[in-house]
């Protein structure tokens, strides 16, 4: 094959069978909202589960969420994602993450865990603040980093929490206790908000043991 003949579609054959490849494609021309926020979300999980596959490195307190915020956008980033730190929309923002053509947006908040009520003042930043609750920006995300033992434990009392608290339609992940999503009507628009809790396990002997 020269290289004049090579074509989106040989990319598109070569993805079916290099997940690296298809990855790629789905990121860059994602075509709608949900196109684009599927394939973020199988990003954001591998970022995460580079940071508890490293945890015994970020027990230290100098690891706090602007820290560990930051290694997830710099993954983000190495995936080609137009991901940011503390920038403002609607805010200041801990995550904001752009389609690279700027046609749609999600925005994260990440909390170290010192129990619900604390995560919850990020709920309510993240839900009725921060995002525009439009078609182009109605997704997010609120990223807890567990320290301490029994993170399945301590994410489904957020869960619970927050369904007290809020109504919401809460929908737990099936695959993955340290998952679950939210679906609230945004107060700007009264449409559909949609927000993906999860939580980091960084749980180290070395670190609390609370």
């Amino acid at each position: 094959m020269s290289e004049s003949s090579f074509s989106l579609a040989n990319l598109e054959m070569m993805g079916q069978f290099d997940p690296d490849i298809n990855g790629f494609l789905k990121r860059k021309f994602a075509a709608t909202n949900d196109d684009f926020i599927n394939q973020l979300y199988i990003d954001l999980d591998d970022a995460m589960y580079f940071l508890e596959t490293q945890k015994h490195m970020y027990q230290d307190h100098k690891w706090g969420e602007d820290e560990l915020t930051y290694t997830i956008i710099a993954f983000l980033q190495g995936r080609n994602y137009d991901a940011e730190h503390d920038t403002q929309h609607g805010g200041h923002v801990d995550i904001l993450v752009k389609h690279h053509h700027g046609k749609f947006a999600w925005i994260g908040e990440a909390k170290l865990w010192n129990g619900p009520a604390y995560v919850f003042g990020g709920w309510n930043q993240l839900s009725s603040r921060y995002g525009t609750g439009t078609l182009r920006d109605n997704h997010g995300g609120i990223i807890i980093y567990v320290k301490q033992r029994n993170s399945s434990d301590k994410f489904a009392s957020w869960s619970n929490y927050l369904s007290e608290r809020v109504e919401a339609i809460i929908t737990p992940d099936t695959k993955n206790p340290l998952r679950f999503s939210s679906e609230t009507m945004h107060p700007a628009t009264n449409q559909p908000y949609f927000v993906r809790h999860m939580a980091v396990s960084l749980f180290h002997t070395t670190g609390d043991s609370d």
